[in-house]
Order: C-alpha cells, then sequence, then structure tokens
C-alpha cells in the first residue's frame, strides 16, 4: 500500500510519438501500469515519450522573456473570456481557503482562439513566443491522445478509442484545452504574506494533465493520508495526472488529486524562477460526460459546462 503513494515513473517508449503502432510486446505492461498509477495516486511520470526535449526547451526560454517583460507591456495581453493570454501575479487563487491570492503569473494559449491570437499580435506580441507554444501544444496534444487511449484500454470499455474520439477537436473551435505557461517569480521580490503560497491546493478542471517542469521543482502532491509528497522533476520526464472531470467520468475508477506549489523553504531558494508548463486536456465542447459503468454515480453533465463553472470558482 506504502508503493502505492508514492509517484511512480512508467516508461512509455511502447507507444512513443516516434512509434507508429505501439511495440505489441510491451503495449500490455503499459497499460497496466498507467492504469495502477491512475487509479491509486492519480499522478504518473512518463519517460521515453518522444516529445523533443529542444521543443520544451525553446517554450521555457521565449516564455521567461516574455514574462520577464515590464507590467505595463503585458498588460495588453490579459486573459478575456476566450482564456487566450496573460494572468497577472496575485489575480488567481486556486485554493479560496487561502487568505491570499497565488504568487505567480501565465499566459494561456488556446490555438482556436484566433481573434485573441490576432489581437496580441495587434499589440506587438512575440511572434517567436507564439510559435515556441503553438509547437509545444501540438506535440502535447499527440501524447495526449496516445494516453487517453491507454487509459481506455486499461478501463477495458467496449470501445477503447472513446476517449480519444472526445477531444477529437482538441486545438480547434469546440474544445477547451489548453497550452499555460506558469512563472513563478523568486519570492525574495516580494513582502511575505502570511498563509499565501505559489499555488494553492487544488485539482485540475479535466480530463488529464500533462506538466513539463523546470529543474527547480516545487510541485506536490496529496496522499491518500493527507501528507504531502514532493514531486521532483525528472529529466525529460512528463507529469501527468488525472482531473476531476475524468474522475467522474469514470466513476472513481481514476483519481483526482490535490497538489500545490509552496514558498522555497530555503533562502536561496527565494532567488530563483520557477517554470512549468501545463497541458490542460479537456474534452470536447458538445460532450456529455456520463459515467462509463452506466453507474450514474455522478450526473451527466456537458463537459463545457462544467469547465466554465469551473472557472468561475477561480477567477
Amino acid at each position: 500500500m506504502e508503493n502505492e503513494q508514492l509517484i511512480p515513473v512508467v516508461d512509455f517508449s511502447a507507444y512513443s510519438l516516434d512509434r507508429d503502432q505501439p511495440d505489441q510486446e510491451t503495449f500490455q505492461v503499459l497499460i497496466q501500469e498507467v492504469f495502477k498509477a491512475f487509479s491509486t495516486i492519480g499522478f504518473v511520470y512518463l519517460v521515453n515519450t518522444g516529445i523533443p526535449r529542444e521543443v520544451v526547451k525553446e517554450a521555457f526560454t521565449k516564455s521567461e522573456n516574455f514574462f520577464k517583460l515590464p507590467a505595463d507591456q503585458k498588460k495588453p495581453f490579459t486573459r478575456e473570456k476566450d482564456n487566450f493570454g496573460f494572468v497577472s501575479i496575485e489575480l488567481e487563487g486556486l485554493n479560496p481557503e487561502r487568505p491570499h491570492k497565488d504568487l505567480k503569473e501565465a499566459f494561456n494559449y488556446v490555438p482556436s482562439t484566433i481573434s485573441a491570437i490576432e489581437k496580441a499580435k495587434k499589440h506587438g506580441i512575440s511572434p517567436k513566443f507564439l510559435d515556441s507554444l503553438h509547437l509545444l501544444f501540438t506535440q502535447a496534444e499527440r501524447l495526449h491522445q496516445r494516453i487517453v487511449e491507454v487509459m481506455g484500454r486499461g478501463l477495458n470499455l467496449q470501445d477503447p478509442m472513446m476517449f480519444v474520439k472526445a477531444h477529437n477537436l482538441i486545438g480547434r473551435q469546440g474544445n477547451g484545452s489548453t497550452l499555460r505557461s506558469l512563472f513563478y517569480p523568486p519570492t525574495s521580490d516580494y513582502p511575505t504574506k502570511e498563509g499565501q503560497v505559489r499555488c494553492g491546493e487544488h485539482s485540475d478542471y479535466g480530463g488529464i494533465t500533462l506538466l513539463f517542469q523546470d529543474s527547480h521543482g516545487g510541485l506536490e502532491v496529496k496522499q491518500r493520508n493527507g501528507n504531502y509528497i514532493a514531486a521532483k522533476p525528472i529529466e525529460d520526464a512528463v507529469v501527468v495526472n488525472i482531473g476531476d472531470l475524468m474522475q467522474r467520468w469514470t466513476a472513481d475508477k481514476l483519481v483526482s488529486t490535490k497538489h500545490r506549489v509552496l514558498m522555497p523553504f530555503s533562502e536561496e531558494g527565494t532567488k530563483f524562477v520557477r517554470q512549468s508548463i501545463a497541458f490542460f486536456g479537456h474534452p470536447d465542447d458538445e460532450e456529455q460526460i456520463v459515467c462509463i459503468d452506466g453507474s450514474n454515480k455522478y450526473p451527466p453533465i456537458g463537459s463545457n459546462e462544467y469547465l466554465q463553472y469551473r472557472f468561475s470558482l477561480t477567477y
């Protein structure tokens, strides 16, 4: 039982993006390992995914360049209702029980929000920044679809491609999947506020999340016993976790787990920037989320209806 509460490292090479088809000799082992991770702690490290290291590195570099711009130069790109754009520091509070909002900035990239993207370009946003996010979005989408296929097979769904088909519109109109670049400035630059954190305790909203971390880390994941453990960075690994909508969809067979990013504990740690980039996979807007086992443990709900409800609690 104790081992189930550690975040497992799973080799994804059997279905790496480098492959056209899964390796039949090791695919079943991959399916079983991913299912075990998602049905226990709800988190997994995937290694050998096939996402090129340079694509991730470029998105981090161009993101850092954007976030280090003066505040007045970032303001024209502020996030609006279409969920594209810049989120300034201390605007979000992912744990409403915390006395202060989170000490972080973010930039949301949603390829289908064409008018918002054009508006940002007119205001002078770096094309190279947007290009780097778009390239990583494309790679993350491909990996996302392979992961949800693996999940469908692990759940022994009658149609193992059901989750893949339910995310058919990723990157286009009718799907809210988002790539989010996150920037945690050095905490030494800000006055200490009692009870403030970099990212409050929360569970993700949607289907699954793919997270790319820098080397500094800070992410913590809640175990079933209530204690938090560090999700320390592993080079070239993608951290993947289950969201609330997927737990609901699977009638609790897969679990959505709370996580957070606290302030650095060491004086040295307060001087560092922390970055991460998350791909939030959501089912298509018109998808009706109905418990896969027919139990109606949770009432049916529209994918977009649920997403907008969760946004309303955050902003």
